[in-house]
């Protein structure tokens, strides 16, 4: 077996002129196994991770994976590593954000010391271009151990420690223990938003009937349940939304709908409007721009008894043109408490988004209305291209708009994306309102920041606001994979709300004894609608 291979002097030059040097975070490692087994213990106060694995015949595959944003430009790995004093078989690979698997040639080596080793690794062959990890995850950089069939049963434990990649300088991660790529927009590289921690609260139960779920928006007539409705509606059926707690699990509510209006439904939210809970859901989605017929589905927020799960209501709608009288895709809608507007944002593919907005208002009848144009969301910076539906799509950032989020109290603004075909440019942006500004002025003025512990989903259409300090997002995934819904809850409660004054309506928040109110000239409100004074 083939003692430690080790760079040449003229290696080890070019990557000190050239290359950067980067420590990946090994707390994030997970196990794998094709066929055995592999588990994983990581100490903090050495940062050593001691691997155990086991391998059946056949040259079958265990190890750890380690999550990164981006690999691009990888020239190799270095890395220390203990023995348990046998000897087995060991090969590094690793997969860039093309989904290619390399490999080192002089990747085998002898295990048989207890003393810590060096070892560098120089990737030079390509197996083949499919991912090693599942569709829509991160990248890895994974390290393997694979079984000589001449050995028969395999198993070992080893530990590792100063794990490093080694880069060309180009593209050069950041962030390894993150899941997305920074993100610069108008130019400037936004700043991390760490104040919220993300769980799984639960998973969309198969009881629930909601395939594909593409919008969510938190109940305010009945805390605790999260309205949920699925991306497309066939026409030839009645339409339906359902309600169900945080863990996806209970049923509080299954809604249809007296009229069927538009079969592709996108984005949902909740709204107050004169003192009733209304909500919205946007019949706007038109990936190839042949449609045009867009509305806004709104009706009165039921009250949710899981009791009596089966609700009707009557349904309205409103039509919209946009300004420039073309056809556009979108799937991202949110309302505002304050100026009791509706703002939607387009979906693109290789440009940037849109934002345009709408007064809600119960007296449009069937007359189409005419969005007005808010903003660009300023993202206009070309970081590669890829292919979709047969055609070559470049690349602008955060493009892909699929869901967006007013908190009740109208002072934070969630909007996030997602790309499928390559991952690590998903993020979730946040902007918090100041003063009287509208919302318009927030988006066009203020520099948003990206959420920390957002990591990719896997088609993640769906956002929504429980609170000013908790929001959730989910999945459009088919029923049968049980998609996760994650919460994320603030680390640190704002201490001062304020008080913000629309410049469009009467409407106003006010800050009375800690607790936040809507003051209407009809009177005063909570946040959730119920009238008190």
């Amino acid at each position: 077996m083939k003692k430690l291979f080790l760079l040449t002097a003229a290696v080890c030059a070019a990557v000190a002129v050239q290359a950067a040097v980067i420590d990946l975070d090994l707390s994030k490692a997970k196990s794998y196994s094709t066929a055995g087994s592999s588990s994983l213990q990581y100490s903090e106060s050495d940062g050593v991770l001691t691997v155990n694995w086991t391998v059946s015949t056949g040259w079958e595959v265990s190890g750890i994976q380690i999550p990164l944003r981006s690999i691009t430009g990888i020239k190799g790995l270095m890395y220390e590593y203990q023995g348990d004093g046998t000897e087995h078989a060991f090969l590094h690979y690793f997969c860039d954000e093309q989904g290619t698997f390399w490999w080192d040639p002089n990747g085998w080596y002898d295990l048989t010391s207890t003393e810590w080793l060096s070892a560098s690794l120089t990737p030079s062959t390509a197996l083949w271009s499919s991912p090693s990890y599942a569709f829509g995850e991160s990248p890895v950089v994974s390290l393997s151990f694979v079984a000589n069939p001449e050995l028969g049963n395999t198993s070992g434990t080893f530990k590792l420690r100063n794990v490093k990649i080694v880069t060309s300088g180009e593209n050069v991660d950041p962030d390894p223990e993150g899941q997305s790529l920074p993100l610069t927009y108008k130019g400037e590289v936004l700043p991390i938003n760490t104040e919220f921690t993300r769980t799984m609260s639960g998973q969309i139960g198969k009881n629930i009937g909601i395939p594909e779920v593409s919008g969510i928006a938190c109940s305010r007539v009945t805390p605790g349940y999260i309205w949920m409705h699925s991306d497309e509606t066939d026409a030839d059926t009645n339409p339906f939304i359902v309600a169900t707690d945080e863990t996806g699990s209970v049923l509080g509510a299954k809604v249809s709908f007296d009229h069927v209006y538009r079969w592709d439904w996108e984005d949902m939210c909740g709204g107050v409007y004169n003192g009733k809970n209304y909500l919205f859901i946007g019949g706007f989605g038109d990936n190839n721009h042949t449609d045009g017929n867009y509305c806004i589905i709104y009706f009165e927020e039921p009250a949710i008894d899981p009791a009596n799960p089966d609700v009707s209501v009557q349904a309205h709608r409103i039509k919209f043109e946009y300004p420039d009288h073309q056809k556009h895709n979108c799937e991202s809608m949110m309302y505002d408490n304050i100026e009791q507007m509706l703002y939607i944002v387009t979906k693109v593919y290789d440009d940037v988004n849109q934002v345009f907005s709408l007064p809600f208002r119960l007296d449009y009848g069937d007359t189409q209305q005419t969005m007005t144009y808010v903003c660009d969301l300023g993202v206009t910076s070309d970081i590669g291209e890829g292919e979709y539906k047969e055609a070559i799509h470049r690349y602008k950032g955060f493009h892909l708009a699929t869901a967006a989020d007013i908190s009740p109290d109208g002072k934070y603004i969630l909007i996030k994306n997602h790309n499928n075909y390559v991952a690590v440019y998903s993020w979730i942006l946040y902007w918090e309102r100041v003063g009287n500004e509208s919302i318009a002025e927030t988006l066009r003025n203020r520099q948003p920041q990206v959420i920390d512990c957002y990591e990719y989903e896997w088609q993640g259409e769906a956002i929504a606001w429980k609170d000013n300090c908790t929001f959730y997002t989910t999945s459009d995934s088919d029923i049968a994979s049980e998609p996760p819904i994650y919460k994320y809850a603030r680390n640190i409660q704002p201490t001062d709300l304020g008080s913000i004054e629309s410049t469009e309506t009467t409407a106003r928040l006010m800050l009375i004894g800690n607790i936040l109110y809507i003051s209407h000239p009809q009177g005063l409100y909570t946040i959730d609608g119920r009238k008190i004074q």
